[in-house]
């Protein structure tokens, strides 16, 4: 662990971050045998977080396996809004206050 914290360190790695169940891996049916752990984690580097900075890891539900998948989401704290598709109209041709529209613009 101590040589994995050095990797982190030396190459400037954090922590993503975490939202949803507790634990990442499951093993054993019974409360006495029941073993549960977050073993994975997500790390970028500081233009990485700037870049994305809602950047999460969530983990998916399971099925066949003792392990969550998980799921990066990197959705961008600046949502765009597309804009509606510019359509010309052959009529503003003819119409006398166009030229000091475009000239405005």
């Amino acid at each position: 662990m101590e040589a994995l914290r050095e990797v982190l360190e030396d190459c400037q790695l954090m922590d993503i971050g975490y939202s949803g169940a507790q634990f990442t891996w499951e093993r054993g049916n019974l409360p006495e045998t029941n073993i549960r752990e977050r073993l994975n984690r997500g790390v970028a580097n500081d233009k990485w977080l700037t870049l994305f900075l809602n950047g999460s890891i969530q983990p998916l539900p399971f099925l066949t396996s003792d392990y969550y998948p998980l799921l990066l989401n990197t959705k961008s704290a600046c949502e765009y809004i597309k804009s509606s598709r510019f359509c010309f109209q052959a009529w503003w041709t003819i119409e006398e206050s166009m030229e000091q529209v475009i000239k405005e613009f």
